[in-house]
């Protein structure tokens, strides 16, 4: 894999490990080198790949790094302790790391293979939903998640009517509330992206180009569509090779990153560790650190990672911590809530029976107290002061 996590295992190895000490072999299918999939809407804005590289290809030369971009792994032979490439290669290697990431989900709703129909997660795919955009009056977006409001905003950013389908009652379900959700789309809104909270997909329709959606909430006319429903782990390789994998889905590995293969390990999207698969970067990060760390004699474990996360999505702050659903789980715990919707503000702390200890929360609108609530969420430390000052400032300051 030659992605972010890849990246960063990458760094860390050369980092503990000198190259006298291990040849490091990268093969990536995408011909470019890792680039930052945080911020592909900025592709359109600039006009290039090269600001979104997180190195150079002298970057790995230098560190003596072979990159090998364009060339897919098509098979695992454990056996033989050898990957087989597209090209027919064979490479021997000692250890192997599997950081293939995670594709696209899209859903097997008729007609979803039309032409018009896209899916959000390379450069390659911006590449050819902004030339298709320019025959384009309107788009939908399947998913109102994280990724679906990037689609969202990229397609804008090519001149087209976006709209966002969403099947949940709310966007980004995974993070925020109700409440938190009726802000969100508000503000959304407001930027000129049509939101359809509660909408399932039936079917695509056209014939063979897309010109519209069968929903549950009407027939609605589109030229374009985007798809961003979620993600699957890749784990394809493993799974062909006879590596445990879940039964959703995802690379069995333990603490150690180790898979049920000897000298082979999994970091990142296409992991499954403690049952967990995790969508974000950071915890991707977390797994690459502790397998080069591991690899070059440390004593490093992943034993999972803190979820939180603060985004900006089309300039609105959205942030969650510790357990933003605490309160749905556990009845014992306690809600302190500020709304303000005239100001686009919403934050919500959730702490246990006793007051003390920050259990989750989340904030839209205003994140400046992020830092010091996923501290309090991720160490269990107690609050100094009160729940209501630690949201909102003590009385008086």
């Amino acid at each position: 894999g030659n992605g972010m996590v890849s990246h960063r295992f990458c760094e860390t190895m050369r980092t503990k490990m000198g190259p006298e000490r291990a040849r490091i072999l990268v093969f990536g299918e995408e011909t470019w080198p890792a680039y930052d999939r945080v911020q592909l809407t900025k592709y359109f804005e600039l006009m290039s790949a090269e600001p979104l590289l997180l190195a150079t290809r002298a970057w790995y030369k230098q560190h003596d790094i072979e990159l090998r971009t364009g060339i897919k792994v098509e098979s695992v032979d454990l056996a033989a302790r050898e990957v087989v490439t597209s090209e027919g290669e064979r490479c021997v290697f000692d250890r192997l790391v599997l950081a293939t990431g995670s594709a696209p989900f899209v859903p097997p709703v008729p007609g979803i293979e039309r032409e018009g129909v896209f899916v959000y997660r390379t450069l390659d795919d911006l590449d050819a939903i902004r030339a298709y955009a320019d025959k384009s009056k309107r788009c939908a977006v399947l998913g109102g998640g994280l990724l679906g409001l990037e689609a969202a905003r990229a397609v804008q950013e090519c001149g087209v009517e976006a709209h966002v389908i969403e099947l949940a009652p709310r966007l980004m379900p995974r993070q925020i509330d109700a409440i938190g959700g009726r802000l969100l789309k508000r503000a959304i809104e407001r930027l000129g992206v049509v939101v359809h909270v509660g909408c399932g997909t039936r079917e695509v329709l056209g014939g063979p180009a897309v010109t519209g959606l069968a929903t549950s909430e009407a027939d609605l006319p589109f030229d374009m569509v985007v798809v961003s429903a979620g993600i699957r782990p890749r784990d394809e390789l493993a799974r062909a090779a006879g590596i445990g994998v879940g039964e959703r889905g995802g690379i069995v590995v333990d603490d150690t990153l180790a898979t049920s293969a000897p000298g082979v390990y999994a970091v990142g999207e296409c992991a499954l560790h403690r049952g967990m698969i995790y969508g974000l970067v950071a915890p991707g990060y977390e797994m690459a650190e502790a397998l080069a760390r591991s690899l070059a004699g440390e004593e490093a474990r992943f034993e999972g990672a803190d979820l939180s996360c603060k985004l900006k999505l089309m300039g609105v702050d959205v942030a969650s911590f510790g357990d933003a659903f605490a309160d749905e789980r556990d009845d014992s715990a306690q809600v302190v809530a500020f709304q303000d919707f005239t100001a686009g503000v919403y934050k919500k702390l959730i702490m246990d029976a006793a007051g003390k200890r920050v259990l989750g929360g989340m904030l839209l609108g205003d994140a400046s107290a992020f830092s010091t609530l996923s501290h309090y969420a991720r160490t269990g430390e107690a609050i100094p002061g009160t729940p209501e000052g630690l949201l909102l400032g003590e009385r008086g300051e």
